[in-house]
């Protein structure tokens, strides 16, 4: 039994306070003594010197390094000046020669010239390759190609020249001496940029070009031939078509008709000038057509690249217009005559918006028709031009005395009179066809669209719905 002293007042055992020190003491008195053998020899994991090092590389390369994200001028300049000064005495002994860095310019595809030209060098510097042959725009199924598209390049300084008119009146002869050809070039029909009719083309009263040819010349003009306006020809062949007529055209003289219409409708609204040829003075319905088609021309496609306000708020597009009278003879050539043509020409057009005032003249030339200036100073001209037919040998020497005198034909030779039209016709005006300025490629585009919009036109179909 505890002892009556060892508990407080409300009867709780007292803890004495020297138990944990005679507990610690017993144990002490209680330890066994051990002896060497009955102890484990230790076990030391270590390992050797080489791995030693080889683990402490691992681990400080293991460690993030800092990235220095901006590094001070002076810092730099030190270091550069260090490394040159240390690299001084191992280059005066010949040990390391100052390298220079090497770079390496890469092809830039999107930067090479047009198609054909692979050297990279010149393909800025060197002119572009010219046609040699013309390439289809418009095809005889009057479907668009995209054969020509090759020959064009991202540059906006070109001038579209077109030219409509009646079969056989000399459009293909015409286009070939803007493209380059001389006249000695006109006794093989092969040897012209577009092909003339040759004779058994003639004999069976044919035409030669079919849709719309394409050719661009070394100047970037590029030149469209179109197949002849209300041409006999072309009605025949659309009646001995094995396929039959579209039908939203009742007969197949319509079709013809809005065909001639369309063409002529496509060549005022992608042009900078067209060429009215005619070779005989004057055709009104050629005329009233023309008047015709002008009132058909579509506003402006809109193309994708444009940021513009919508066409409806542009001003509409006129190309020039200029009469080219082919085939004159000597009797046009007079002052007088020429003031007819002139003013029958002024009279017919009165109410149009077509430019085809003081562009192009006669007059200009003094030595075509002496006398035409002083007569015109103060009239306005319109863009009429006169060509005479082609000179050969046989017509040269027809009525060719035998004497000295050299023959009279009451005008200059046509190669001069090619060479002067030529040089007034690429220094006329160059207006915008869109609202903004158009290179090369982006025409294309835009002449598509136009053909397209064409075809699919409300006021041609409402035309045709009324025709007889």
């Amino acid at each position: 039994m505890s002892d009556p002293g060892d508990r407080d007042r409300s009867g709780r055992r007292r803890r004495r306070r020297g138990g944990v020190g005679v507990r610690k003491e017993k144990e002490e008195n209680n330890e066994t003594v051990v002896t060497p053998a009955s102890a484990k020899p230790p076990i030391i994991l270590a390992k050797p010197a080489n791995d030693r090092s080889s683990s402490s590389d691992a681990s400080r390369s293991a460690e993030p390094k800092p990235v220095v994200m901006l590094k001070s001028r002076a810092d730099e300049r030190r270091s550069q000046l260090t490394t040159t000064t240390q690299s001084i005495p191992g280059m005066l002994a010949g040990e390391h020669a100052p390298t220079q860095p090497i770079y390496h310019i890469q092809k830039n595809p999107a930067l090479l010239g047009s198609v054909g030209n692979e050297d990279y060098g010149q393909s800025r510097l060197a002119p572009h390759p010219e046609m040699i042959t013309p390439a289809k725009l418009i095809d005889e199924l009057m479907q668009w190609s995209d054969t020509g598209m090759e020959m064009l390049i991202d540059q906006t300084d070109f001038f579209v020249i077109g030219v409509i008119g009646l079969q056989g009146v000399g459009k293909s002869t015409i286009m070939s001496m803007l493209a380059g050809n001389v006249q000695e070039d006109t006794v093989r029909s092969d040897s012209l940029v577009f092909k003339a009719q040759s004779r058994d083309v003639q004999a069976v009263c044919g035409h030669q070009t079919s849709g719309v040819d394409m050719y661009i010349t070394h100047e970037r003009v590029i030149l469209l031939d179109s197949q002849p306006v209300f041409s006999a020809s072309v009605l025949d062949g659309m009646a001995h078509m094995d396929k039959k007529f579209p039908p939203e055209y009742s007969t197949v003289e319509n079709w013809a008709e809005m065909q001639s219409l369309q063409l002529m409708t496509f060549m005022l609204t992608v042009c900078n000038v067209v060429l009215v040829v005619q070779d005989w003075f004057a055709d009104a319905n050629l005329f009233r057509y023309i008047q015709t088609a002008e009132m058909l021309k579509p506003s402006r496609p809109s193309s994708g690249h444009e940021t513009v306000p919508s066409a409806d708020d542009a001003p509409e597009y006129y190309p020039h217009i200029v009469f080219l009278q082919n085939k004159a003879k000597r009797e046009d050539f007079i002052v007088d005559n020429y003031l007819v043509m002139n003013n029958v020409i002024k009279r017919m057009f009165h109410q149009t918006k077509l430019k085809l005032k003081g562009d192009l003249s006669l007059s200009d030339v003094d030595a075509i028709i002496p006398g035409l200036k002083q007569r015109t100073k103060n009239t306005d001209l319109v863009n009429l031009f006169l060509v005479p037919n082609v000179d050969s040998a046989a017509d040269s020497n027809k009525d060719h005395i035998s004497t000295l005198l050299p023959h009279y034909r009451g005008y200059p030779s046509f190669e001069l009179i090619a060479r002067k039209l030529r040089n007034q016709l690429l220094s006329m005006p160059r207006t915008l066809l869109t609202h903004t300025t158009l290179s090369e490629k982006n025409w294309f585009h835009y002449a598509a669209k136009t053909w397209d919009g064409i075809r699919k036109s409300q006021f041609l179909s409402e035309y045709n719905r009324l025709l007889p």
